[in-house]
């Protein structure tokens, strides 16, 4: 009797193990994830408090405010003179003089600054738009080890539960001397190393856990909480759109183009330097009365004057344009630099897209099915006394490591599709597919 309710009960926590841990269904029940940490949350929440991104956007805020000040006038100059000595004249001594003169910058001066400020500007505001993606991207990465750690450490609990029911069965088959001592001995060892496994894992998640507290400038021991399992997102483009993609919207090949018309700008501004700026004023004249009876005696004067600058040092002149032309030539460079990493960069992570893609399907179609049936042979195996205690242990390792890799697989294809995104400047899932290639792209 005691061997048969052994062997029901065996069935029974065999039963219950399978269903706890098919992939389908994620790692917890539907209601556990409802209350979890959401990956959209956390990435909002990066976006309003990461210092990183904060300085970035306070650099393109405050280069945006230069504009102004670049088309604006220089300040009007006041001056004031007063004579030691006065200057006799005619009409009664001068006592003082009271100027303003105001300079104007040679026509189109003053625009092309400020459109030299506007590109700066622009630059700053896609490099802003990069630190952002960039953190987004390592928030994505932070969330997915997060829940790759977690979900291993609920799968580990639950075999480790599963151990210990079987070493309850061994037991019982020892005492009614229907098993061996080696068959305690040995889950015993796999209680201890799944015991080792939980502490390694426990250490990757906290750190996992520090990272995403860092993105979210919170604490480093604040609790996370739960993460919720990420959506499985099917990839559907292919290599030409993605590169067409990545040279629109990538914010460094914005920064870099930006910066390009920056230098051509200021080259044109070099050039404006062989054209005088002129300089117009007002003086002032206070004229005390003199010795003379004559007539408009101690009247006050004023007078016009306008000048220019002689710009004759050419070599200055040519040295100012020849350095712009230089650096037109270095951003061009570092333009060209800037899109063969990202061409380079789409081009590995598509790659390793469909390699991820079709290890999850490899694991998810074939491995686990597989590790099932042969978990339930074995079971069925132990039960009718043709497979020992032990082959059944293998069984079940050999599915909890089938499990490992699945998630590790799934977090994986997650992972390179935000290192795409981050390569090609934009949320794909954002993009209608309908829009995303020209007719061209599409007919091929």
């Amino acid at each position: 009797m005691k061997s048969a309710r052994s062997t029901h009960f065996t069935v029974f926590l065999l039963g219950g193990f399978l269903a706890a841990l098919i992939p389908a269904g994620g790692t917890s029940g539907e209601d556990k994830w409802e209350e979890a940490v959401s990956l959209t949350q956390l990435i909002q929440e990066a976006q309003e408090k990461n210092p990183e991104v904060m300085a970035a956007r306070d650099r393109w805020r405050s280069a945006q405010e230069i504009i102004n000040v670049q088309r604006a006038l220089p300040d009007p100059q006041l001056s004031y003179t007063h004579f030691v000595e006065s200057v006799e004249t005619r009409l009664g001594p001068q006592e003082h003089i009271v100027g303003v003169n105001q300079k104007f910058p040679f026509y189109g001066k003053r625009d092309l600054k400020a459109e030299i400020a506007g590109k700066e500007a622009e630059a700053l505001g896609s490099s802003y738009e990069a630190v952002k993606q960039e953190i987004i991207r390592q928030v994505k990465m932070a969330f997915y080890d997060l829940f790759y750690v977690s979900t291993l450490m609920d799968i580990t609990l639950r075999e480790k539960d599963l151990l210990k029911r079987f070493e309850k069965i061994a037991m019982i088959k020892y005492e009614t001397g229907g098993g061996t001592q080696q068959s305690i001995l040995k889950v015993q060892v796999e209680l201890t190393r799944l015991q080792d496994k939980l502490l390694g894992l426990s250490t990757q998640r906290e750190t996992a856990a520090a990272a995403l507290n860092r993105l979210l400038d919170r604490p480093a021991h604040l609790p996370v909480g739960k993460p919720a399992q990420p959506h499985f997102r099917e990839f559907y483009f292919i290599q030409p759109e993605l590169f067409r993609l990545a040279r629109v919207n990538r914010p460094e090949l914005k920064a870099a183009a930006s910066l390009i018309q920056q230098s051509e700008e200021t080259r044109s501004l070099a050039r404006k330097d062989y054209f005088p700026d002129l300089t117009i004023g007002a003086n002032y004249i206070v004229v005390d009365e003199g010795p003379l009876d004559v007539k408009d005696n101690g009247k006050d004067a004023y007078n016009f004057m306008f000048s220019i600058n002689i710009p004759i040092w050419q070599s200055k002149l040519s040295s100012q344009v020849e350095s712009a032309s230089q650096m037109i030539n270095s951003r061009k460079s570092q333009y060209e630099g800037i899109l063969n990493r990202t061409l380079f960069e789409v081009k590995d992570y598509y790659f390793k897209i469909q390699t991820a893609r079709e290890t999850y399907a490899l694991y998810n179609d074939v491995l686990i099915p597989q590790a099932e049936q042969s978990l339930k042979s074995a079971e069925a195996g132990y039960t009718t006394g043709i497979a020992s205690f032990l082959d059944l242990l293998d069984a079940e390792r050999v599915l909890l490591q089938i499990h490992y890799g699945y998630w590790k697989a799934y977090t994986d294809y997650l992972k390179h599709i935000a290192d795409m995104e981050r390569a090609v400047g934009i949320e794909l899932e954002e993009f209608p597919r309908e829009e995303r290639m020209p007719p061209s792209i599409r007919e091929e």
